[in-house]
């Protein structure tokens, strides 16, 4: 379970919320001069998921629960999803080189499970990436996901696992949001859609463009915030 999403207006704001269980999902919290994000170890490799770069390249995984979870083997014209995050994370791919991945290979959801990503760069660029749905360049002031594909239009959104709430939550604030949606306004945003419990809230993050800095807040506590600079 969890949410991401972009406002462009006079800052460039990105968002998420991770949700998870601990006791599944093996995760830490990395902040470096160029780089916040959160890192998840399977066996004995570590994956860059959620994040912010110093050059403000958002990429993010959250689940994806859908019809076709997008699962398929490796081979030739065909691109991990969680390797295009990772990568883009790390600075080793440029927007402009993932779309172009995105439009020329079958991006597929890698192992442990079925994933999509809202990916933003700092000029604004809002890219949407769904195994075995397509990709879509998101236009307007706004984009958003949770946990169901958005390309398609599903038959039933009662899926308890689609988040669907959660998601109609965060798009009425975008929509309804001026030019001034700034990081205080993603910190509401980002507490109306927290989730407790086994799957609840561990991290939430709002990203300025204007500022290039991270405000962070840890197991659904926005009483008590973090700042974190890039550059």
């Amino acid at each position: 379970m969890c949410t991401a999403f972009i406002h462009r207006g006079n800052d460039l704001i990105c968002g998420y919320s991770l949700d998870l269980d601990p006791a599944v999902w093996n995760y830490s919290i990395v902040r470096k001069k160029d780089l916040f994000s959160v890192a998840i170890r399977i066996g004995s490799t570590t994956y860059y998921t959620h994040g912010v770069n110093a050059d403000g390249h958002f990429g993010n995984l959250p689940y994806m629960n859908g019809t076709d979870t997008g699962r398929r083997g490796v081979g030739p014209g065909r691109y991990r999803i969680d390797l295009l995050v990772d990568r883009y994370l790390r600075g080793r791919l440029s927007y402009t080189e993932v779309l172009d991945i995105a439009n020329s290979k079958s991006v597929i959801s890698g192992a442990g499970g079925s994933f999509h990503s809202l990916i933003g760069d700092g000029e604004g660029h809002m890219l949407l990436i769904e195994p075995s749905y397509g990709v879509r360049e998101m236009r307007g002031d706004y984009a958003c996901v949770s946990n169901f594909p958005v390309i398609p239009t599903l038959p039933d959104y009662s899926n308890p696992f689609y988040g669907k709430e959660r998601y109609d939550a965060a798009v009425g604030i975008l929509a309804a949001a001026g030019a001034d949606f700034d990081v205080a306004q993603g910190r509401e945003l980002l507490r109306a859609v927290r989730q407790e419990g086994q799957w609840g809230t561990r991290l939430s993050f709002v990203y300025s463009r204007n500022e290039n800095a991270m405000s962070y807040w840890l197991n659904g506590d926005f009483a008590q915030g973090e700042r974190w600079q890039l550059g």
